[in-house]
């Protein structure tokens, strides 16, 4: 991880007559320097192979972004305020996003067609969904389960048993409460009630749960592996402040003149000032990744609640911790910082598009037990497909319930229709009654399919 600051600041730059040459487009000192959002430190070694003064090649990289710089709202431990460049390294991913989820709004699903156009797929991806942000944002923390034990958990709402599956279990819990605000501003309230849903029981000291950080809990960020800083959060005391001047920046609308901010950028920026600030003494980075949630879906970016971003961030995690480094280096610059996030974003709609492919594939291979019986429902055909798949598994109501946010009846009604046509069996387990596939089922399916293709 670098951390050398840029010899350079806008305010250092010469008068506009005298500024550095910008290099033609298609040309490849203009590519090297200029094709990528590049900080400091990748920039010395390409000034270095078009030999040019590193000095003087920071000087066009930093010139060139003059133009679609914007001074926020927001200011630093120092009091400087942040900047925000929205040339085409971000407009280009943000076209990208926007024609992936419909620009936010209701086309993003498909309402009309495809597997998202269907109210139970959605449901259920919906659903799968919050499972896998819960266990991923807690995996970053540190938690120790697995996937497949904490999507079994929270089906089954079982209480948690160690502080790893609290630690799920209270992200899921959290990700549910937030869908509840999205008529509400940001306030201290809000940030202190999701601190406190995602850290109860499962932090050493107790009473840093539901409270902002005091002057005596220095809080510093460490590289562990050269045990250096990464960053120190502004003094405690400053918090009260700091944070009204947030909330005030979360709740201005920036979607008209000078101003504006795409709502997927502002987003970005909430999650970086989070875990700038760290009001708490734990639990900031889960508290951040809720607020980019909470703002996305706020503002009409329905498809996050079908995009998990926190299993990206863990299997690339020195990249965030680095865009943070990277922005604060270079000025409060938060375009590093938000082309991390977006290109997160990117990724995890390309990983929903081939989730939605292997979910289609699910639907017309559970097409076959139409064969069997034809009025079989969606949800009891892909539980089917998939105990097919999972031949030792067991279901019960209530993680059938949860697995597609229907009621507890409606999951009975399922599962008992199933056992009476003979394609699950039942066993108890002390006062659960626990559902699985009949034995010789997949026979009797082989069977069917092998007298209707005659």
């Amino acid at each position: 991880m670098e951390f050398d600051a840029p010899p350079l600041k806008f305010s250092d730059l010469p008068e506009r007559e005298t500024f550095p040459r910008i290099p033609s487009v298609g040309t490849r000192e203009h590519e090297l320097l200029l094709g990528d959002y590049r900080p400091w430190y990748k920039v010395r070694p390409i000034a270095r192979d078009l030999n040019l003064p590193p000095e003087e090649a920071w000087a066009i990289v930093k010139s060139s972004r003059l133009l679609g710089l914007q001074q926020l709202e927001l200011a630093q431990a120092g009091g400087e305020p942040f900047y925000l460049c929205m040339g085409p390294h971000a407009l280009k991913p943000l076209h990208r996003i926007d024609r992936e989820t419909g620009g936010g709004g209701a086309s993003a699903l498909n309402p009309d067609g495809g597997e998202l156009g269907d109210d139970a797929v959605r449901t259920k991806l919906r659903i799968r969904t919050l499972m896998d942000e819960a266990y991923e944002s807690s995996r970053i923390e540190g938690a120790s389960t697995t996937r497949s034990d904490a999507i079994q958990l929270l089906r089954e709402q079982r209480e948690p048993k160690t502080i790893a599956e609290r630690m799920v279990v209270n992200n899921y819990l959290a990700m549910q409460r937030i869908k509840t605000w999205l008529d509400k501003p940001l306030s201290m309230e809000m940030l202190i009630e999701l601190q406190t849903l995602l850290t109860r029981d499962t932090l050493d000291k107790t009473d840093q749960v539901g409270r902002l950080r005091r002057s005596d809990e220095p809080i510093r960020v460490v590289d562990v592996r050269t045990n250096r800083d990464i960053h120190v959060p502004p003094n405690a005391d400053a918090l009260p402040e700091r944070l009204d001047r947030l909330f005030r920046f979360a709740n201005t609308r920036h979607d008209r003149g000078a101003q504006f901010i795409h709502p997927v950028v502002k987003a970005c920026i909430l999650h970086f000032m989070i875990g700038y600030e760290h009001p708490f003494a734990d639990g900031n980075g889960r508290t951040a990744r809720a607020v980019f949630y909470w703002f996305a879906l706020r503002h009409g970016y329905s498809i996050f609640e079908y995009t998990a971003i926190s299993e990206l961030i863990r299997k690339g995690f020195a990249r965030y911790p680095q865009a943070y480094v990277d922005s604060e280096l270079d000025e409060g610059d938060l375009t590093y910082f938000v082309l991390y996030k977006l290109d997160i974003i990117e990724q995890a709609l390309q990983r929903l598009a081939e989730h939605i492919k292997n979910e289609t594939t699910k639907i017309k291979r559970s097409e076959d037990f139409l064969r069997l019986s034809k009025d079989l429902n969606l949800r009891q055909r892909l539980l089917l497909e998939h105990a097919l798949r999972h031949p030792h598994a067991h279901y019960t109501v209530k993680s059938h319930m949860n697995s597609n946010g229907i009621t507890a009846n409606t999951s009975r009604a399922d599962l008992n229709d199933l056992v009476r046509r003979r394609f699950m069996t039942t066993l108890k387990r002390e006062k659960e009654v626990l559902y699985l596939l009949a034995p010789g089922f997949d026979a009797k399916l082989q069977s069917k399919l092998n007298r209707t293709r005659r």
